[in-house]
């Protein structure tokens, strides 16, 4: 019988081809690990810095270990840092809300992308973009609230200001007309302002059953109870914030983050948790298409500001 060389290669061969191969993967991961000895994780802020450095210390200590690299938490004082410390390439990866995500892929020329997003403890996606008053105030309906002090959080802000200025547009209220509309800086100065009573009401967010959100993360740290505040407006479902990457770093280094974040739940719910900011299902693969609606609302935003201002 005529045996193909090719069917009977020597065992010494194969042992080499093993060896070259397994040599490649090696390196391929040596490579970027050398390339990016320290990797940078802005955090849009929903909490104080020293807050939300305590809540990630444990997440970023675990990526530390599956990665192999540093790993450094980036914070600013407002949406615009984080997003232009990304497109800027100061960071490799952002958690951002969809809004702010929209805003930085059109900034960059489409530079970055969508990653991972979490889901919700069911598996469901999304969150909602809300409206709150002070439990005991008269305000039952957004028709009470005309000509109040209704705040808006930053204008990167999808929950605290775009979803409220597009979807209050369409019903013939627009937001800075129909009510008085101040910026708060922020979803917790927001929500504090109506508590205190700067302001009558304000936009934020929050999830199903405020599993995450800016509301679970106030009562989690104690700024908030919940039998406090109503909500009186609810948007229709948004996509999750997503935790977004810059596309120039290497693919072995994209494949290794993306393992690394959803595979948190397994390895420990708390650390999903604390990328989520709030109750979570996991971590779960998300692409630009979960949030071209919200992009699209963005784009019609820009539209509509420019008219306005001719």
């Amino acid at each position: 019988m005529n045996d193909s060389p090719v069917r009977r290669l020597p065992s010494a061969f194969l042992l080499a081809a093993m060896l070259v191969s397994l040599a490649q993967a090696g390196s391929a991961l040596a490579q970027w690990q050398k390339k990016y000895p320290v990797v940078k994780y802005g955090v849009i802020p929903v909490e104080t810095q020293t807050s939300t450095t305590k809540t990630m210390d444990g997440f970023l200590h675990h990526a530390e270990k599956q990665t192999g690299v540093k790993w450094e938490l980036y914070q600013a004082t407002d949406y615009s840092g984080v997003m232009n410390a990304l497109i800027a390439g100061q960071i490799n990866l952002a958690w951002l809300s969809g809004f702010s995500y929209c805003q930085t892929a059109s900034d960059s020329k489409g530079a970055v992308e969508p990653l991972v997003a979490a889901s919700l403890p069911d598996g469901t996606m999304g969150y909602n973009a809300i409206i709150v008053v002070r439990t005991d105030s008269p305000y039952k309906t957004i028709e009470d609230l005309k000509g109040k002090v209704v705040a808006r959080t930053d204008p990167l802000s999808g929950s605290g200001y775009l979803i409220p200025t597009a979807a209050f547009r369409a019903m013939g209220k627009p937001v800075d007309e129909y009510f008085k509309s101040p910026l708060s800086g922020g979803h917790p100065q927001s929500v504090l302002g109506v508590l205190k009573g700067t302001y009558d009401a304000a936009f934020t967010w929050t999830s199903k059953n405020d599993d995450f959100g800016n509301l679970r993360q106030m009562m989690t740290k104690g700024l908030l109870k919940r039998d406090d505040i109503r909500v009186i407006w609810t948007s229709d479902p948004l996509p999750s914030p997503p935790v977004v990457i810059r596309k120039d770093v290497p693919p072995e280094m994209r494949a290794d983050i993306l393992k690394l974040f959803t595979g948190l739940k397994a390895v420990d719910m708390s650390l999903a948790e604390a990328v989520a900011q709030g109750k979570t299902g996991g971590m779960v693969p998300v692409s630009h298409k979960d949030y071209a609606l919200i992009c699209q609302a963005a784009v019609d935003d820009r539209e509509a500001r420019k008219r306005k201002a001719r």
